[in-house]
């Protein structure tokens, strides 16, 4: 099991990207425009949309403090959601979708999740020199047997994980996202440096809160309102004594703070999916009853 504490990428960390900013759909605020009730504009100051609270809202400034009663700050512009780990948000945009970053400082691990894309690809370069680059084709089509192989339907892969960075201080982290036909999307990046929690031991659950309304009428009727599933997982992991004290500051440091969450190491691995999960840990108990090694009992819960 590893965590990957992310890195908060801001506005001088993102070098470029190819998602415009106003994207698609999206208008920037202008202080001339009259606005009616549910009217919604970005800013590309704060990189963040707003939805308008009353009629005829002209002149005020969604940025301002002083102007709240009048704008909802609903979350991040198309171009951050993907960096906006507290909300279930993504980035859509045209292929290929490539942004690089630049952390300032030494990164050893990525995730990229909840992409809808054929292939991804991380490249690191140093000085404009490529030093590391990793690539996976996230359209596959999982099979059991003859018949799937022929005939069975083809699934993205939403998730994508390396460990193995090389942490160079002034390194350029460059994501590309391609798909043949259609918009791509990324849900969610997570850069940082990773800590080893220990083994996951067999076992481990992967679970969802079911956030949809079910409910019936006098006549047994269904009436179905789906809403969000939010994953969750529970494991439990054995770690050596002298890991402990690391591992309790980890805790401290990821107190109500999304990370990226890899039960695995091995990506091949038909569980690799199931135990990834960029989310909040719910319980993080040490167990030290063993003269060398820990157990630590751990329930993630995605945000």
């Amino acid at each position: 099991m590893r965590a990957l504490p992310p890195i908060p990428i801001t506005p001088a960390l993102l070098t470029s990207t190819s998602c415009a900013e106003p994207s698609a759909g999206e208008a920037v605020w202008a202080s001339g425009t009259t606005y009616a009730v549910g009217d919604r504009v970005i800013s590309t100051a704060t990189h963040r949309v707003y939805e308008s609270l009353k009629a005829s809202n002209a002149g005020k400034d969604p940025t301002l403090a002083a102007n709240a009663a009048w704008w909802l700050n609903i979350g991040p512009t198309n171009r951050w959601a993907m960096f906006d780990l507290l909300r279930n948000t993504g980035t859509t945009t045209a292929s290929p979708l490539t942004v690089s970053i630049t952390p300032g400082q030494r990164v050893d691990s990525i995730g990229v999740v909840g992409m809808v894309a054929d292939t991804v690809s991380v490249t690191v370069t140093v000085a404009g020199a490529t030093v590391y680059t990793a690539s996976a084709n996230l359209l596959n089509r999982p099979t059991g047997g003859w018949y799937d192989y022929f005939f069975g339907a083809f699934r993205y892969r939403q998730e994508f994980a390396r460990f193995d960075l090389p942490p160079y201080t002034n390194a350029v982290v460059t994501i590309t996202l391609t798909k043949a036909n259609g918009n791509v999307t990324c849900g969610g990046v997570v850069l940082g440096s990773s800590v080893y929690l220990g083994r996951t031991l067999h076992e481990a659950e992967s679970d969802a809160l079911n956030f949809s309304k079910i409910d019936r009428d006098d006549f047994g009727t269904a009436t179905l309102v789906p809403r969000r599933s939010v994953p969750r997982t529970v494991q439990t992991l054995r770690c050596k004594k002298t890991d402990v004290d690391r591992i309790l500051q980890l805790r401290d440091d990821l107190n109500a703070t999304p990370a990226l969450w890899s039960g695995l190491d091995d990506q091949d691995s038909g569980y690799f999916s199931a135990l990834l999960i960029v989310g909040v840990y719910k319980r993080f108990t040490i167990s030290m009853d063993q003269p060398e090694d820990a157990l630590i009992s751990l329930e993630l819960e995605e945000v």
